[in-house]
């Protein structure tokens, strides 16, 4: 198309015209005896010309002649590329002018050319028609169309390609990947998570569309391990028979995970033995254990070796919680003892088992003792007489009770109840320090004539029994003159008697008249 168009722009078109006159010339060379065509024909043909300009859709038309300058039409006339069709006319005349060229007669003389395809009623336009017409216009529809269905397909495939995204494989990846990817990409997430044995928690078991192309906004639906069902009963095996290591891939083969393993040291089983299995709930029996049950199985670790880098400080003077922060903060085991001292005070260190910047390591032992101020020291009493008992406590309470003792003389030391030397400090209680003195063996007094019955009872308690005689007495009942109820006789009376003694008592029953110069029965008896 372009080729043929390129014959009617500059230099072309001259050429193009001359070949055209030449054409002409030929014409009318070869038929010298054809007439001109009749003004009927002429019109005939030149409405058949324009009906066949009319059929085609797309027609342009020559410039139109002047009849001022007719005779150089044909040099000066140009041919204008509009058509896109194919059909080139040149010399286009308007209506009027077509009619009013009927009018004029024709020349005989003139030769007429005559173009086969189609004939004009003027004789100056010349139509010519492009062979290829058709099929360049079924190009061009085709084109067209192409480019259409292109254009379609290219805003399809770009609609498609914004709106829809392709999912890739997350099985056996994190739940978290999915999370970020459904995020980033405009897809709805939807977990079900279900137990799984042979996948960790939060893996991907399966997914609803893999490696395929999903719209956004849709949801992407995936199932997700939780890991092991802890519901699901597990048989447990002998782990006195098996070492740490053994235990360790045990529990990840069943992946027993409340089942935890506590190594610890130990200076009597050796590294990686058994030590001993517990189960945290009471009411679960290793019969029943499940999954879900929480357990601990120890091993040792063997006996902890430390190095000796831990300085020793002075301790001495010092208070007792300043020893026991640093041992607590360097792991030493420390024993604290305590001793009264008469210069350091109350609360502080008098000595300590390590010297000072002594090196050692932890887990070792080392001890200190701790003043308990000044003590109180318990006497000896039976170096002080009853009267000195009390002076010479030295701030410690005393009861000095004197004692009727067969053995001891009267006035001296008998016992003490706290034992000599025993030390008291400010922090301690102290007793009340009882020191028993002997009063001899007992004496017993006269009670005839002026004792009444009723008062034996206080006289042998009070004098006898609570200072520590077992003397005791019996009564009985005599007839006699003297008052009712009154001691007429004693079985022992004005003498020293044992500590265990039991004195016969008479009294009287008053049922005796008193009868003239008759002496009494006491009188009597001292005759």
């Amino acid at each position: 198309m372009s080729d043929f168009l390129s014959n009617f722009s500059g230099d072309n078109y001259e050429k193009t015209r001359q070949k055209k006159n030449e054409q002409k010339e030929k014409l009318s060379k070869n038929e010298p005896d054809k007439k001109p065509k009749s003004e009927k024909d002429s019109i005939g043909k030149e409405d058949s010309a324009v009906k066949q300009g009319e059929s085609h859709s797309e027609v342009s038309y020559g410039p139109r002649n002047n009849p001022d300058n007719a005779p150089t039409a044909a040099k000066e006339k140009k041919i204008e590329s509009s058509d896109t069709e194919g059909l080139i006319y040149s010399k286009k005349r308007s209506k009027k002018k077509k009619y009013e060229s009927v009018q004029e007669p024709v020349k005989e003389t003139e030769p007429t050319t005559t173009i086969p395809v189609n004939q004009s009623k003027n004789p100056e336009e010349v139509i010519e028609t492009d062979p290829n017409y058709k099929k360049e216009k079924i190009k061009k529809y085709l084109y067209i169309g192409l480019g259409s269905l292109a254009a379609v397909l290219l805003l399809y495939f770009g609609y498609y390609q914004m709106t829809h995204v392709k999912v890739p494989n997350f099985e056996g990846k994190e739940l978290s990947e999915v999370r970020e990817w459904t995020t980033e990409n405009g897809v709805k997430l939807q977990v079900e998570q279900k137990y799984d044995f042979d996948k960790e928690a939060n893996v991907i078991i399966q997914q609803t569309v893999k490696n395929k192309k999903i719209k956004k906004g849709k949801t992407l639906v995936v199932d997700a391990s939780i890991g092991a069902d802890p519901e699901e009963a597990i048989s447990l095996p002998d782990f006195k028979s098996m070492k740490t290591a053994d235990a360790k891939k045990w529990i990840s083969k069943q992946k027993a995970d409340n089942l935890a393993i506590i190594e610890e040291y130990s200076d009597k089983v050796a590294a990686g033995d058994y030590l001993k299995f517990e189960i945290t709930n009471k009411d679960v029996k290793a019969e029943n254990y499940k999954r879900k049950d929480k357990a601990k199985v120890y091993f040792s670790k063997g006996k902890e070796v430390f190095e000796k880098d831990i300085p020793m400080p002075d301790f001495a003077g010092k208070p007792k919680e300043e020893a026991t922060e640093w041992a607590k903060k360097n792991e030493i085991t420390l024993t604290v003892e305590e001793a009264d001292s008469d210069k350091v005070e109350t609360g502080k260190i008098i000595s300590q088992s390590v010297g000072k910047d002594t090196k050692v390591a932890k887990k070792e032992a080392m001890s200190i003792t701790v003043s308990t101020g000044k003590a109180l020291i318990v006497p000896d009493f039976s170096q002080f007489t009853v009267e000195e008992a009390e002076s010479k406590a030295s701030g410690l309470q005393v009861q000095v009770k004197q004692l009727f003792n067969d053995e001891v003389p009267y006035g001296q030391f008998i016992s003490q109840s706290v034992e000599i030397g025993k030390k008291y400090t400010e922090k301690d209680e102290k007793p009340v320090i009882q020191v028993v003195y002997s009063s001899g063996r007992p004496y017993i007094k006269d009670l005839r004539d002026n004792t009444l019955e009723g008062d034996l009872q206080k006289i042998f308690y009070d004098d006898y029994q609570s200072k520590g005689a077992n003397i005791t007495y019996q009564v009985y009942y005599v007839d006699s003159t003297v008052t009712k109820g009154t001691v007429v006789n004693m079985s022992q009376y004005n003498e020293f008697i044992p500590i265990n003694s039991v004195v016969q008592i008479g009294v009287s029953k008053g049922n005796l008249k008193p009868e003239e110069n008759k002496p009494s029965e006491k009188e009597e008896k001292m005759d």
